[in-house]
């Protein structure tokens, strides 16, 4: 187990998966531009035996964790002798079960400062009323509760009774720098069999039911009638066990109307600058949403975006200047808009630069992290 230096404040990240979605990556994001003369970070983490490269590389110590039974109070404590041996001075929990687990390591064994940062306003509503009561109790005892949209913290003041004095609205962000137009545009899209004359829509998502790729593909089946030379570009972590239907019943669409050529699975990828720079737009149609980075990301990139009117992308997408919301599950609808823009290429431009003027100025990687760094001083200067 690695010590970590005890002149600068140690922060434990706990994180549910040692996976690329949402949470992990706004934690990724945070700790890259943390200032390391000042901060020490770590992460601890539950699911996931495989440690993804991106977090090898940010050459921190990485602390698994397994949770194997269903309330696992050995998980618990070992979190806790993380906490004591490495003198952690703050613990940043990510999502609810995080802030479980980290509760009894961080307040009652080690007496340390505990900030929880949740990343959807439904996961909040979904928690069930006894798990309410307990929520309200352990929140009541932290120092910090972020929510990354002004509706997540609404909702953790609203259902879990938060105080306004304890409670903080950090909005994701992403490093905007990363998602300028690649300069070998051309020649990726041709190793991925993408022709010049293509239009490419697409969407960078876990392949997990609640982000409802059925719906944009099958709207993308119907678009492909009249709009022989477009393709579907379809990026993100395929699952096992219940989740793994999604992928199949995607793939058996694809392969019933003979679509192998036109649809694409790029798995879970590390090029995801590049892949959206090959794309002419970007289309997320969740059923719900927290604050989700890979809009933001194809904002970035200077995209016109589209997307369901659910919490978390409404907050994001503004209808007629740098995108288009529509209602889940109208095929119509959707259909309706991307067309438009499939045959307007003023309007894609127009809306993609729209797009990366509000991720620089609404979304900016570097505020984000400002903020979580003033919060981070802030409860280690309080009194205990």
């Amino acid at each position: 187990m690695i010590s970590l230096q005890k002149h600068r404040i140690n922060i434990l990240f706990v994180i549910m998966q040692m996976e690329m979605g949402g949470a992990e990556r706004l934690v990724y994001n945070i700790i890259s531009k943390l200032d390391r003369k000042i901060f020490n970070p770590s992460i601890a983490w539950f699911f996931g035996d495989k440690i993804l490269d991106e977090f090898k590389r940010l050459e921190i110590p990485l602390y698994h964790v397994p949770k194997i039974k269903r309330f696992d109070f050995g998980t618990m404590r070992k979190l806790s002798d993380i906490i004591g041996q490495n003198d952690i001075h703050i613990i940043n929990a990510h999502n609810f079960l995080s802030l479980i687990y980290s509760f009894y390591g961080c307040k009652i064994a080690n007496n340390k400062k505990l900030i929880y940062t949740e990343h959807s306003a439904w996961e909040i509503d979904n928690i069930s009323w006894m798990w309410k009561r307990t929520a309200q109790y352990l929140l009541r005892y932290s120092d910090g509760l972020v929510g990354v949209s002004a509706t997540v913290s609404r909702r953790l003041q609203e259902i879990l009774k938060t105080k306004l004095t304890k409670t903080f609205s950090i909005q994701n962000g992403v490093d905007c720098n990363l998602f300028s137009n690649s300069t070998d545009r051309e020649g990726f899209r041709k190793r991925l069999g993408i022709e010049s004359s293509d239009q490419v829509i697409g969407v960078v998502a876990n392949f997990k039911r609640l982000k409802n790729h059925i719906f944009l593909l099958k709207t993308v089946c119907e678009l492909l009638e009249k709009h022989q030379n477009l393709k579907l570009i379809m990026i993100g972590k395929r699952f096992e066990g219940d989740e793994a239907r999604v992928t199949q019943e995607l793939e058996e669409l694809v392969k019933e109307k003979g679509l192998h050529r036109d649809v694409l699975f790029l798995g879970c990828r590390s090029d995801v600058p590049d892949l959206l720079s090959i794309m002419d737009i970007f289309c997320l149609t969740s059923f719900k949403e927290g604050l989700p980075i890979s809009l933001i990301e194809a904002m970035a990139a200077g995209l016109p975006v589209v997307g369901t009117d659910v919490e978390g992308i409404r907050d994001v997408i503004i209808p007629n200047r740098n995108g288009f919301l529509v209602q889940l599950e109208d095929i119509d609808g959707l259909k309706k808009v991307l067309s438009m823009l499939l045959q307007d290429e003023s309007m894609r431009k127009r809306m993609g630069q729209e797009s990366r003027e509000m991720a620089r100025s609404r979304y900016s990687l570097d505020r984000t992290v400002d903020e979580y760094q003033n919060l981070f001083l802030s409860v280690v200067e309080e009194k205990p």
